[in-house]
């Protein structure tokens, strides 16, 4: 068998880290896999040696395509034995977009949690699901990194964050939930790694530090903005290195989005023993279990995902805003309780090898042979439709 990869893993992005991980599990387990990079942006990133050697592999004769791109970016094509759709989404249904009927168009689609089985049940996308984790290299997870030297964090307990800043993942909840739950004379700190996407660093840190300062002006818990715990921005760009560095530095990963087909660095967190906390949805709700808190969440109307696509996140889709007395009680809880902290970090790091490339690369390979029975989300009856135009296209 040999596989023809379609994807974006030069970006840097989450998608790019994913096709990453994705090429090489393939390559572990054996499979064929020949890479083709879509380029969809200006940035590009350092490739590991192994893609660039599996890109030089010619394409033909390929019997097997996985497209993992935008679903409005899918094209059937009959030539191919079998047409893969590899895809996400974070909120109920998309039904707002033309990906339904695009991904119906394929012989299956390989989604990263099983929640988006309901977005494709409430979708109509009755294609072949198959569940596909995300895969990791669980080598960098055991290599020795030497902590940032932050002397306003020193001798502190650490919450912190690392991502970029939109809408979705609400930050504002967690800057809230972390000066009403601590006070001023407790021994504890938030660092956010955070950045808003196309501004410079010294916009993003501007930005940032007034929605807090607005964030405490509407507590009104002290007189005075200098009696709260200061936040720590890093709002630079950190190297892969310095990533992991920054986790070895803090003491709690904390995540309160409304949405999250995976969270790449929620679960770097839980494999470097971080016991992250993190709102009940998506990717964390398949990988945390008993490696971190998962916290309870409302489904609710998306709302002021402005820097998105117009027909995603809108008023008619629903996403999870985390419960914001949990996510106190969750921070309390780690803060206080070290014995069952010290014994979820320790389930987290063994959690990692769960999705170790060998163990993914397995999984898909069984997929690609057969070997294992979809799920399906819309009823059934949708695919015999589906097969005729297939046939017309092929």
């Amino acid at each position: 068998m040999k596989v023809l990869y379609l994807g974006n893993w030069r970006d840097g992005t989450g998608w790019g880290n994913a096709a990453q991980g994705y090429i090489l599990s393939l390559d572990a387990a054996g499979v064929n896999v020949v890479p083709r990079h879509i380029k969809l942006n200006n940035r590009e990133v350092e490739i590991p040696e192994r893609i660039l050697e599996l890109e030089r592999r010619s394409d033909k004769d390929c019997d097997v395509v996985i497209q993992h791109v935008l679903p409005h970016h899918l094209d059937y094509n009959g030539s191919f034995d079998k047409n893969i759709a590899l895809y996400v989404t974070e909120t109920d249904h998309c039904k707002n977009t033309v990906w339904p009927e695009r991904l119906n168009l394929m012989d299956e689609c390989w989604i990263p949690n099983h929640d988006m089985l309901n977005n494709a049940k409430n979708s109509n996308i009755c294609a072949p699901m198959h569940i596909v984790p995300h895969a990791c290299d669980i080598y960098k997870y055991q290599a020795e990194y030497e902590p940032l030297q932050m002397d306003i964090i020193k001798d502190k307990f650490v919450f912190y964050y690392i991502g970029e800043h939109n809408r979705r993942k609400n930050l504002m909840a967690l800057i809230k939930a972390f000066h009403l739950e601590f006070g001023c004379d407790e021994d504890v700190a938030l660092v956010l790694k955070a950045h808003i996407p196309e501004e410079s660093v010294a916009e993003s840190e501007k930005y940032l530090r007034e929605m807090a300062n607005t964030i405490k002006d509407g507590l009104k818990l002290y007189p005075q903005r200098s009696m709260y715990h200061p936040e720590i921005f890093i709002c630079q760009y950190l190297s892969d290195v310095d990533i992991m560095r920054l986790h070895a530095t803090c003491d709690c990963f904390v995540s309160p989005s409304f949405g999250e087909a995976w969270g790449i660095p929620t679960f770097d967190a839980m494999a470097m023993g971080k016991t992250p906390i993190s709102t009940s949805t998506g990717g964390p709700k398949d990988y945390l279990t008993d490696c971190g808190w998962l916290v309870d969440a409302k489904k609710e109307s998306c709302f002021g995902m402005v820097d998105s696509f117009s027909e995603m996140y809108a008023g008619n889709e629903k996403w999870d805003r985390i419960d914001l007395e949990a996510l106190r009680k969750a921070m309390r809880d780690v803060y206080t309780n070290s014995e069952d902290r010290l014994k979820k970090a320790d389930a987290g790091i063994n959690r990692a090898y769960e999705y170790s490339y060998e163990t993914v690369g397995l999984h898909m390979k069984n997929i690609l042979e057969n070997k294992t029975t979809p799920h399906f989300g819309a009823d059934r009856d949708f695919i015999h439709e589906k097969h005729s135009i297939k046939k017309l296209i092929s």
